[in-house]
């Protein structure tokens, strides 16, 4: 298929900074071409149709015809089951970096969170488990055979997960790094002719929430798959800056 012709895919990971992206996304196309949309998909529903995969791929096909670019909480394999062979963006971020920007989400918009420390709210098994450990990792490694409603679902990643989620993302078409988040817009906006316009940096906050050197260790013990993942992005990453193919 024409690269003119396929629409674009992005696969938000969680706290990487895809939230400010996902403005881009809108500002570069027109009413009715983008996933989701305010009006047939977030005015009913604010949540649901950032990570719902059977909404997803329940769209009709006159709605997917016109589609020039999906985002949202979505794992990898959910890109292969689109006949339209869309166009793969993702950003990725250091697995403790992105996993304690989650925990002050949690303090900052979660009003069973909003008392407690970061610790208690990382003790909390319900979040860790769907949006914490190895989350990167996951959100790559599922399959269709999971039989997955959203990333939310619970798996366990292991080295066979963690061999998957790495050729997964050897196949996305865009590979961002939190930590060069502008070039990742200046490769989107050589290759494809994207505009780049001043948005607000949303989700960001400033809290003087301490963070121990201790959590720091343990989530680091806890995302073991995810620091192997994040490293062979960075090394993918380094490949791609200098041109290399393999």
């Amino acid at each position: 298929m024409n690269e003119a012709t396929r629409p674009f895919f992005f696969i938000h990971v969680m706290k990487t900074g895809g939230a400010t992206f996902r403005q881009h996304v809108r500002n570069n196309f027109g009413p009715g071409e983008t996933y989701p949309d305010p009006q047939l998909d977030l005015e009913r529903d604010k949540l649901r149709p950032h990570y719902d995969i059977p909404y997803l791929l329940g769209l009709g096909p006159t709605r997917h015809a016109r589609m020039r670019a999906y985002m949202g909480h979505f794992p990898f394999y959910v890109t292969k089951l689109l006949n339209s062979e869309p166009i793969t963006l993702t950003l990725l971020r250091d697995p403790v970096e992105r996993t304690i920007s989650y925990l002050k989400h949690c303090k900052r918009f979660h009003p069973d969170h909003k008392e407690l420390k970061l610790e208690q709210i990382y003790a909390d098994s319900f979040y860790r488990a769907r949006f914490m450990d190895n989350h990167q990792t996951k959100v790559f490694s599922l399959r269709a055979e999971d039989e997955p409603d959203s990333i939310m679902d619970v798996i366990a990643i292991d080295e066979q997960r963690l061999r998957v989620a790495c050729g997964n993302l050897k196949k996305v078409d865009v590979l961002g790094l939190h930590t060069h988040y502008g070039e990742f817009l200046d490769a989107i906006g050589g290759r494809f002719g994207w505009h780049f316009d001043a948005v607000p940096n949303l989700f960001i906050g400033d809290e003087p929430w301490r963070v121990s050197n201790d959590l720091r260790r343990q989530i680091a013990a806890n995302n073991a798959f995810d620091i192997e993942f994040y490293r062979y992005a960075q090394e993918l990453h380094a490949r791609r800056r200098a041109g290399s193919t393999t």
